[in-house]
């Protein structure tokens, strides 16, 4: 006796990828449905690309007033309230998740379904515990940023590129743990708002590039007066007096720096945790990326992954 298929697309997650499949899919004549366990929209609009650059542009309005070379065209910048600009920024991501999102599904006539996706078997996904059947399934559920074993790191308020961007009031102080993309992209945002801002990279600024690039971001960051230091490891971090304590080895010994937030930026690790993929034949690698061939199938014949979850280049294109 044959399945009774609810429909033949289910996409878990609303991010990019998820809404390319079930858009693809929809023009083609099949029944989509979406599950999202958050916020429609995934990474980009809600905590990426959209806010990040919102609040960056902020910032740079702010550096040019203040770096300003024209004596006779005078430019001031007062201190910044981050409140308004959060509000600001919150509302247009607000606007574009109507617009890019809720609007497009509606558009094209699928279904955005909220609560939590986990696979029951091969033919069944529950979502909240209530089954969803479908022919097919595409998993698209994102990333989250990682969390290094740092002794102390689990006890204190720390930030990460999410919650930094939620802050409502701008730190005095702030200590980048991470020199990649999105670390530098937070040191900068926060250092041309007006925080203090050191930044510790394990090697050194951009790793994955050529060197020449590091040295160049190194010298744009002195000039702003943002601290880097590189080939340097966090070995702990305390909470005292209101301030986080970060004690950094380097080549020269042991420092210890005092700021008012700790903002961890060591990476990304794939949304894959209580799917129950292993119930059905879908596997993981060592940084809990979906397992995909050049067509984005997994070892399950009738489930897909994409997008981050499934360990590519980490945008949206």
């Amino acid at each position: 006796m044959g399945v009774d298929y609810d429909v033949d697309l289910a996409v878990i997650g609303s991010g990019g990828a998820a809404m390319s499949a079930a858009i693809a899919a929809s023009q083609a004549g099949k029944s989509v449905v979406l599950v999202e366990r958050g916020v429609l929209g995934g990474t980009c609009v809600n905590i990426g690309c959209v806010p990040s650059k919102t609040l960056l542009a902020a910032a740079g309005a702010r550096h040019a007033a203040l770096t300003n070379p024209f004596k006779g065209a005078p430019t001031s910048a007062a201190p910044v309230n981050l409140g308004d600009l959060v509000a600001q920024k919150d509302a247009l991501i607000e606007r574009l998740r109507d617009a890019k999102y809720a609007d497009v599904a509606a558009a094209y006539g699928f279904q955005v379904r909220p609560g939590q996706a986990s696979f029951l078997d091969g033919d069944t996904l529950a979502v909240d515990g209530q089954a969803l059947r479908a022919r097919a399934y595409l998993v698209a559920t994102g990333a989250t940023p990682a969390i290094p074993e740092v002794v102390g790191l689990d006890s204190v308020d720390r930030l990460t590129s999410t919650t930094a961007m939620q802050l409502t009031e701008l730190p005095e102080s702030l200590v980048v743990i991470g020199g990649g993309y999105v670390g530098m992209e937070q040191a900068q945002l926060f250092a041309r708002l007006g925080s203090k801002v050191t930044v510790i990279a394990r090697s050194r600024l951009t790793s994955g590039e050529e060197p020449e690039i590091s040295a160049a971001i190194e010298a744009v960051f002195a000039d702003e007066h943002i601290a880097v230091l590189t080939a340097a490891t966090v070995e702990k971090v305390l909470a005292g007096g209101g301030h986080k304590l970060v004690s950094v080895r380097t080549r020269a010994g042991v420092s210890e720096l005092r700021a008012e937030h700790v903002l961890v930026a060591t990476g990304r690790r794939p949304n894959t945790a209580g799917l129950g993929l292993e119930a059905v034949g879908v596997g993981v690698d060592g940084r809990g990326a979906v397992i995909v061939d050049d067509r984005q199938r997994t070892g399950n014949a009738r489930i897909w992954a994409a997008g981050d979850v499934a360990g590519g280049p980490q945008f949206v294109y």
